[in-house]
């Protein structure tokens, strides 16, 4: 990393001694713990390490498994070292421990790692002390995203003429900068390495293939020390590699798919091509394909839209997917209507119908749980109706959605609440997910009900404090408050929580997890926080593609009204429908029953099945008689609850309606179907 506003050296002019093994150099492969006081390279333990300083007394302590210690003073003018791969690639990196410095020490944290063709000096930076490495004179901001529960910076530097892995080259360093930076002292994280790689990747940051990659201390001309763990975590399930179609497939002719995971067939050009299999949006295993097809196995359990992402294209490559295997069916690349890595009218960006990937991009091959040829013996739920199952995960609802969404608003009820709903409504911009906070809540009580006119009311803290600041029991008890205070005010159990400020760690994990929510943030920032404007705003939603959520606020934000229609209006130009959000896989899907009110309001005739009936069949306002019956509320479909006496209820893990609450909202607004 180049310093160049305080005449430091560049991180890669210190890794370029460390990697080559010279007379002057060690090149270890020992697995005991030992300490380390001049340049090394090698492997200890099953981790690659490297340790490098130009001077003084800093050491590296090599310890058990992927643990590392430091030491340095002022008197190491520039050092070096962390544990890690060699490869690198889109793991999970989990890491604990302690980094010892001050505000004043110019020092960092990060995961640091190189690729070639292109050459790429890569960092996804976790806390620093007096200098953000990320400060390159002429560099370039690429926006911001949110990963493991913070925001990530993103910019990009241009390294001239300097030292590599390869010698001295021209070459960019991506960096992402973790807001807010971790602390000091005890330190714990996980790194998605594959939402800094796609994100880098959406802005045409591409990446090459994959050297080493640690985590790392650097220290200039400061003290500290540290003691980091690191270790590889790991998604739902694991990638087991490339096998050929013939060990693959079952004899008999059975569908490797059919029992559970997923089978990706599979080819590149030059063979050097990277793809990442994508299940619910988390990376759940990757491969690096050959020249012939392959049947590449993921053999786990993750639910959700599949998406086959195509993540390091470079002059001659390009991916070849002929199908996936998965729920007891056979789906053809060309048969599906998304894919953004496909080249045509002159450009990438995006097309259908093709089983190529000229560009970085995805196929999609919708859910993990639809049908499309209407036999599939793996089905484990879900819409299984060949007829609205689409490429782009469409798992149910108006045939006319190609997708869903989730609009979502933090920080309510209060003053606008009211004018906002009234908006929703006229724009059948419906449902939405309400993020509440529990203060609000008490305060506004009776808005509870309105907002639940459009859409479920969820859990955003009591007091919007920075939660990873606090103990396990001080986060345990805002969430439970809020929840309370939701169900006080007549609305079910709260079965989503989203951390104020996207700040979370593992006591806030465990804190929802233990009062039975699921923690999640959002994919697209709409910045109404910010100061957007209202075009702004609804140009934001553009960029929402099937299953992501948006950020926007319940507040004194009127740009944020004013954005209502035009987002409404760029939603349904994209084929996209609001959607709930799933508790299960923190996606959006298609709000419970299929139907929303952003397309129609069931009627006197409306059913709930595919299957033609009679109207007598039909239940009428006065509620039905027949065993399975369901509430239309205000477009959306709810079971009818069995057990609870009055009002909403949650049995069977999901929010119900008792027939009385679901007749007394009057026409249009509350109707018990049944068969």
């Amino acid at each position: 990393m180049t310093f160049t506003t305080v005449g430091k050296g560049v991180f890669s002019t210190l890794i370029n001694t460390a990697v080559f093994c010279t007379a002057t150099l060690l090149c270890s492969t020992a697995v005991h713990a030992q300490t380390l006081t001049s340049n090394a390279t090698g492997t200890h333990n099953g981790f690659y390490y490297s340790f490098w300083k130009d001077s003084g007394d800093a050491s590296f302590g090599l310890q058990a498994g992927g643990r590392y210690t430091s030491q340095w003073s002022n008197s190491t003018n520039n050092w070096v070292g962390g544990k890690g791969w060699n490869p690198g690639g889109a793991k999970i990196v989990n890491y604990t421990g302690s980094f010892n410095i001050t505000a004043q020490d110019n020092s960092y944290l990060a995961l640091y790692g190189w690729t070639r063709s292109p050459l790429i000096e890569y960092y996804v930076i976790e806390s620093y002390g007096s200098y953000n490495p990320a400060s390159c004179s002429g560099g370039t901001d690429y926006g911001s995203f949110q990963s493991d529960g913070a925001t990530y910076n993103v910019r990009r530097c241009q390294r001239v003429n300097q030292p590599s892995i390869d010698g001295n080259q021209t070459f960019y360093q991506y960096f992402s900068v973790r807001n807010p930076k971790k602390g000091f002292g005890a330190i714990s994280g996980t790194i998605t390495v594959a939402n800094h790689f796609n994100f880098w990747a959406s802005k045409g940051l591409n990446l090459g293939a994959h050297d080493y990659m640690v985590l790392a201390t650097e220290g200039y001309q400061s003290r500290g020390s540290s003691d980091i763990t690191v270790s590889e975590g790991t998604s739902t399930g694991s990638s087991t590699g490339a096998t050929s179609s013939a060990a693959s497939s079952n004899a008999g002719g059975g569908n490797p798919g059919a029992s559970g995971g997923i089978v990706v067939r599979a080819r590149g050009a030059l063979g050097s091509e990277h793809i990442n299999l994508r299940v619910g949006g988390a990376v759940v295993a990757d491969w690096t394909l050959s020249t012939s097809y392959q049947n590449y196995i993921y053999s786990g359990s993750a639910s959700g839209d599949i998406q086959v992402q195509f993540d390091n294209d470079a002059t001659g490559r390009d991916v070849f997917v002929d199908y996936i295997q998965v729920n007891g069916e056979t789906r053809q690349a060309e048969d599906m209507t998304y894919n953004t890595g496909l080249y045509a009218n002159g450009s990438c960006g995006g097309g259908g119908n093709s089983e190529t990937m000229h560009c970085n991009g995805a196929i999609g091959f919708g859910y993990t749980y639809d049908c499309f040829s209407g036999n599939c013996s793996g089905n484990t739920g879900g819409n299984t109706s060949s007829s609205v199952a689409s490429s782009s995960g469409n798992t149910g609802g108006n045939p006319s959605c190609s997708g869903y969404v989730g609009i979502t608003f933090d920080d309510g009820p209060g003053n606008n609440t009211t004018t906002l709903i009234n908006l929703l409504k006229q724009h059948n911009l419906t449902p939405v997910t309400w993020f509440n906070q529990g203060q609000n809540v008490a305060n506004n009580a009776s808005l509870i009900a309105l907002e639940r006119t459009v859409g479920e009311v969820q859990n955003h803290s009591y007091t919007h404090p920075h939660l990873t600041s606090m103990s396990y029991q001080q986060i345990y008890d805002e969430l439970n408050r809020t929840s309370q205070a939701i169900q006080n005010a007549g609305a079910p159990k709260p079965t989503l929580f989203r951390p104020p400020y996207g700040e979370s760690n593992n006591n806030v994990q465990q804190a929802a997890q233990a009062l039975g929510m699921r923690v999640i943030t959002w994919d697209v920032d709409s910045q109404d926080w910010n100061g957007a404007s209202a075009s702004a705003i609804a140009n934001a939603v553009n960029r929402l593609q099937n299953g992501q959520v948006i950020l926007m606020h319940d507040a004194n934000y009127n740009n944020t009204n004013a954005a209502i229609p035009q987002i409404a209006a760029n939603l349904r130009a994209k084929g996209l429908c609001p959607g709930r959000i799933d508790p299960n896989t923190g996606r959006a899907v298609a709000p419970v029953g299929g139907s929303t009110s952003s397309t129609a309001v069931a009627s006197s005739t409306a059913t709930t099945s595919s299957t033609p009936r009679s109207s007598s069949s039909v239940a009428s306002s006065t509620g039905g008689t027949g065993s399975n019956c369901q509430c239309n509320w205000w477009g959306t479909l709810y079971p009818t609850c069995k057990n609870t006496a009055s009002g909403w209820g949650w049995e069977n893990n999901r929010s119900c309606i008792t027939t009385a609450t679901c007749n007394s909202q009057g026409a249009g607004g509350g109707r018990e179907i049944c068969n």
